[in-house]
């Protein structure tokens, strides 16, 4: 299965291997987009954090045109449970899960007077 989109893993990662291309001198947005295929405006929007994701096929053009391997700068991101997108201000059963368990805990070590033990049924 081809994923849709391609997670950019960090924005100042692209900036320095732009930096530091494989024809020796640094690489510009505009000739790293004429590379990949994608508008001048998409590269910039990778750049600045505003846009994170790109087509697999573009994430395969930018890595070659940077002499890289395409995970070192892309990875594809896990689905969501409901498998829809996280719509903003919502959150999924799994966040409030993982929120729910984190102030139970801290709550639940707060005036014991005697050692935690594990509920494990470790001895």
């Amino acid at each position: 299965m081809t994923p849709d989109r391609l997670q950019l893993t960090d924005s100042e990662l692209l900036r320095r291997l732009m930096q530091w291309a494989p024809n020796g001198r640094p690489l510009t947005i505009r000739e790293l987009a004429a590379a990949a295929g994608a508008s001048k405006s998409k590269i910039h929007a990778l750049l600045s954090g505003e846009r994170t994701t790109v087509a697999p096929d573009v994430a395969g053009r930018i890595t070659t045109a940077l002499g890289v391997h395409e995970r070192a700068l892309f990875f594809q991101p896990l689905s969501t449970p409901t498998g829809e997108g996280n719509r903003k201000g919502h959150r999924h059963e799994h966040e409030r899960t993982v929120d729910a368990h984190a102030t139970r805990g801290s709550q639940e070590l707060v005036g014991h007077d005697r050692p935690v033990r594990s509920d494990r049924g470790r001895s």
